[in-house]
């Protein structure tokens, strides 16, 4: 396995050079497997802001971020930002903390492509949406992370419920050596970053108008860490992280300001015991809330929270036996994402003495400038998952001249997911006009005397839906070499309650060590991988009714009738979403360097779309696309030291080109809801199923990267140069070919007619600092200081539409500053 050692250099970006004293070799995971592992040291040296597992991953020459990610408008939100693997959709990866899946498959929409609560959420209240979700149910941050495996391609058979990639992160863990700890502190500000913002914007972003405008924040990240050795063979650790934001927003028409706050935090305790020489024990246990304090646009009392996260514990048993490795995991999660109003009802105001604020303006007449007050109580949703699985690893044996290592496991998982509005809530709508005169009555009751009156009432009522959904899987892989190839065939099986579906998910891979010198390999891969479930609709689907109330003119009474809510859903039964991958590579060593080019293709099949019936939406499989991803990097995986600096570099490039039937997400509209099987781009009608992808969707990424390290200094100076193409912006619009259209090539019907534009290149330059001076042996105090986007270059992000028929212009941050300090004992 000697292209084990290589070092990070198939990594695009991430930091893989420093003083020898302080480099710890990252290898890549397996000859024909394209995994990439990062270790606690390699973590430490990475810069990114927001603490966030997803903003190491967005250096992968396999992973493109969402065009709207990271922009001047919202650089107060810490949310992790969505990841896309080979253009598969955001929320079908694999994210799993200690071999634990950690994906939300109730709403990892949510928050959106962005990863930031939609502006919609803040303008009015929805009486038929489910809580806000994440495609990550914790929002764990890299300092409390021992290591990260991401596998991207050739994902080996033991992962399953995922068509992008699989993210595992391993917690943590004590050690028995002796007492020590670390402290450490970070911060960021407005008056330490550069907005780039279009004029049209710019009034109303500089007075906070909007929750998503946030031209003033304060970011602080906190961190500590303490490890106790119990005894020579255990020790327990304990830590906890914390990200807060601060975030004024200004009510235009209510004429003050509230102030925003998001907070992501993390408590660890972890124990570790070394049994004997043949049996190790880990338990964990993890409680990780985020919560986010957000205001209705010009609402009294309109302020709500958004929160996430939960438990998570573990127990973990490794056993070194005479066949190999046995690994038994068991764990439990439990999870809630909750919306909860400061208030349990909604009243809609006319302007009158009594009511004397006002929410929105009447464009014509004072006398109707409109009032509202509170909010629609609070529903969650919950996910609860006891897991248990082994794996067997067995000891290498030969047949003849073939070498076997098989891997053998399954795995069970009990899930069960439930939404619930466990309180009536009703919203009111007053009138201030009774039979065409000003209302003036004194005694009334659901009125203001002699203002106004309730002239209808909506009533929601509580909800309470719960879905199980367990499954269970098998797998088996063999990695079997013979001379200077090594063949791993694999085979997944799943069965999932809810789909009532088995899947089979074959693996194989081929790698061929050209000279059998471990210098130059070939590599080549055939793979099927299968999607998680998806709740989403079928929890909305216990949304059936609500009451309504109009009153009598004569104030007699009410009257009364039950309505269906004008959207009604529906968990159809399903086939598994799923992506078919294709993928050769090479990798070859000459002298201090080290070249890998990768070519991969990914075929997505039989994805979720929405489907119309009437007032019914429920879910086809009825998406489809392909994506093709070329991939080189250079770098050199040793140190060049030189008298008084020691020298790193990486330079990495990759392309991508995804078609699609699919725009956004699942809640895209079936294309035959419209009769649209074509569309007309650049002049040509082309098959719907050749729509290039809508985000996502830089093609060309690269980086050089020049890492060095002054031992008399005691100071790492880290330099990255970044390049991106541009995004595109498509707009789309409905017409209809006639012969009469060239363009149509004498083709009738309905069409999409498609507009691109094309995003300006980018590039950016990333400096970090870091000086580090040992106090003693093992205590040492550290300050760093990152400068993001050093020479402040204006860079455009994507084209988003207004929701009122226009658009504006959204743009990357400007040149930004982190400062930090650490102690370490």
């Amino acid at each position: 396995m000697k292209i084990n050692k290589i070092s990070l250099a198939i990594m695009l970006s991430c930091h893989s050079v420093y003083a020898s004293e302080q480099l710890e070799q990252v290898n890549v995971l397996a000859q024909d497997s394209a995994g990439y592992h990062l270790d606690r040291v390699a973590l430490e040296k990475i810069s990114i802001t927001d603490k966030s597992i997803n903003n190491i991953l967005v250096r992968l020459p396999s992973v493109r971020s969402a065009s709207e990610a990271n922009n001047s408008l919202s650089q107060g939100e810490i949310s992790p930002q969505n990841v896309s693997f080979f253009g598969e959709k955001y929320y079908n990866n694999n994210f799993l903390i200690n071999g634990i899946s950690t994906n939300d498959n109730v709403n990892p929409i949510g928050l959106g492509e962005q990863g930031v609560l939609p502006r919609a959420r803040t303008l009015t209240v929805d009486p038929e949406s489910i809580p806000t979700g994440h495609p990550q149910l914790f929002w764990v941050s890299p300092d409390l992370i021992q290591s990260i495996e991401t596998y991207d391609s050739n994902i080996p058979s033991r992962y399953g419920q995922f068509t992008g990639g699989v993210v595992e992160a391993e917690l943590l863990e004590p050690d028995f050596k002796r007492h020590s700890g670390k402290v450490s502190y970070r911060t960021t500000r407005d008056s330490w970053t550069k907005f780039h913002i279009d004029g049209q914007l710019r009034e109303s972003f500089n007075k906070a108008e909007y929750p998503l405008f946030q031209p003033k924040f304060t970011k602080h990240q906190y961190h500590i860490q303490v490890n106790q050795p119990l005894s020579n063979s255990s020790a327990l650790l304990f830590a906890y992280d914390r990200q807060d934001s601060f975030i004024p927003q200004h009510q235009r028409y209510l004429k003050q300001t509230n102030k925003q706050k998001r907070r992501n935090e993390t408590f660890l305790l972890s124990y570790k015991n070394e049994l004997n020489s043949n049996n190790i024990l880990l338990t964990n246990l993890m409680y990780s809330p985020h919560i986010g304090d957000y205001y209705l646009d010009n609402v009294k009392n309109g302020g709500f929270r958004e929160s996430g996260g939960g438990w998570l514990a573990s127990l973990r048993w490794k056993n070194y036996n005479d066949l190999g490795l046995l690994t038994t995991d068991l764990s439990y999660r439990s999870t809630k994402n909750q919306t909860a109003y400061a208030a349990k009802h909604l009243s809609n105001y006319y302007v009158t003495p009594s009511i004397n604020w006002l929410s929105e303006p009447d464009p014509d007449s004072d006398e109707f400038n409109t009032a509202r007050e509170g909010g629609i109580g609070k529903k969650f949703t919950t996910q609860k998952q006891i897991q248990f699985k082994q794996s067997l690893d067995l000891h290498k044996w030969q047949t003849k001249q073939l070498e076997h290592n098989l891997s053998v496991g399954w795995e069970y998982q009990y899930n069960q997911s439930q939404l619930k509005q466990p309180n009536l809530s009703i919203q009111r709508t007053y009138s201030h006009y009774l039979m065409g005169e000003r209302f003036n009555q004194q005694r009334c009751d659901e009125c203001i005397p002699g203002e106004q009156y309730v002239v209808s009432r909506t009533f929601y009522y509580p909800v309470m839906g719960k879905v199980e959904h367990n499954r269970i899987a098998f797998y088996l892989q063999n990695r079997m070499k013979w001379h200077d190839f090594t063949f791993t065939p694999g085979v997944r099986a799943e069965y999932g309650q809810f789909m009532e579906k088995w899947n089979i998910a074959p693996r194989i891979s081929l790698n061929y060590d050209v000279l059998g010198l471990g210098k130059t390999h070939i590599s080549t891969g055939f793979n099927r991988y299968y999607a998680d479930d998806l709740l989403d609709y079928q929890l909305r689907s216990n949304f059936k009714f609500k009451g309504e109330e109009e009153r009598r003119l004569d104030f007699s009474g009410w009257d009364y009738s039950t309505n269906q809510f004008t959207t009604n859903y529906r968990g159809s039964k399903l086939k598994t979403p799923y992506s078919d991958e294709v993928n050769v590579g090479i990798a070859h060593r000459f002298n201090n360097a080290l070249l890998e080019a990768k070519w991969v293709q990914r075929s997505s099949k039989k994805q979720f779309v929405t489907k119309r019936e009437d007032d019914l939406l429920l879910l086809t499989n009825s998406g489809y696309g392909k994506t093709n991803n070329i991939s080189l990097q250079v770098s050199n995986p040793e140190v060049i030291k030189l008298p008084s600096i020691e020298l790193g570099w990486k330079i990495g490039v990759s392309y991508q080109k995804t078609k699609s039937n699919q725009t956004i997400d699942y809640t895209q509209s079936d294309w035959s809801n419209f009769g649209i099987t074509k569309m007309i781009y650049k002049g040509k009608l082309r098959g719907i199923d050749q729509m290039p992808s809508q985000s996502f969707n830089d093609p060309w990424r690269a980086s050089i990267q020049l890492n060095s390290y002054f031992p008399k200094l005691n100071l790492s100076w880290l330099q990255q140069l970044n390049y991106e193409s541009g995004s595109r912006y498509y707009e789309r619009k409905g017409f209809r070919c006639s012969a009469a259209h060239t363009e149509c090539a004498g083709y009738e019907g309905l069409v999409v007619k498609l507009s691109e534009v094309k995003q300006s290149r980018n590039f950016t330059l990333d400096w970090t600092f870091i000086w580090k001076k040992a106090l003693s042996q093992h205590s040492a105090i550290s300050l760093d200081l990152s400068v993001f986007n050093v020479f402040n270059r204006v860079s455009k992000a994507n084209i988003v539409d207004d929701g009122s028929g226009g658009n504006y212009q959204t743009y990357k941050p400007g040149r930004q500053f982190w400062l930090g300090a650490k102690y370490e004992w």
